[in-house]
């Protein structure tokens, strides 16, 4: 299986591998004992909790053509930065996965702010390639 780290800091290929198969798992993502892992096409990436400084929901509306007419359908993405930038988006399942996931991060990740930021902060870049769903 292959890792891929997000940040500076990595992680041995075995103790991830073990990791892995010992970790919660909420749709895509896995919660370890030391990193946030998370599948995205054909590999799987992780961050050390140790870098995540920024864990937020951020709802985005998608706008969908019905035979009935327009509506709009709520995606849950969840979003892991450090204090510099956006280290990754990851879409979720459902709100109640993104509720859960929030409530498992709050007692994973102590040092962490679990607000999104505010208007008036400049915006943080996705760092490239980063990004995924």
């Amino acid at each position: 299986m292959k890792f891929v780290p997000i940040t500076e800091n990595s992680v041995d290929t075995a103790v991830l591998e073990k990791e892995y198969k010992s970790a919660r798992q909420i749709g895509a993502i896995r919660l370890g004992d030391t990193c946030f892992i998370f599948r995205s096409r054909m590999k799987n990436y992780y961050i050390p909790y140790s870098d995540i400084k920024r864990c937020f929901r951020r709802v985005m509306g998608v706008n969908l053509k019905m035979c009935c007419g327009k509506g709009e359908m709520q995606v849950e993405n969840l979003v892991i930065g450090d204090s510099e930038k956006e280290l990754a988006v990851i879409q979720l399942p459902g709100t109640r996965a993104a509720q859960e996931l929030m409530n498992e991060m709050k007692s994973r990740v102590q040092d962490c702010d679990f607000t999104a930021p505010k208007r008036d902060e400049p915006a943080i870049a996705v760092q490239g390639g980063a990004a995924l769903v």
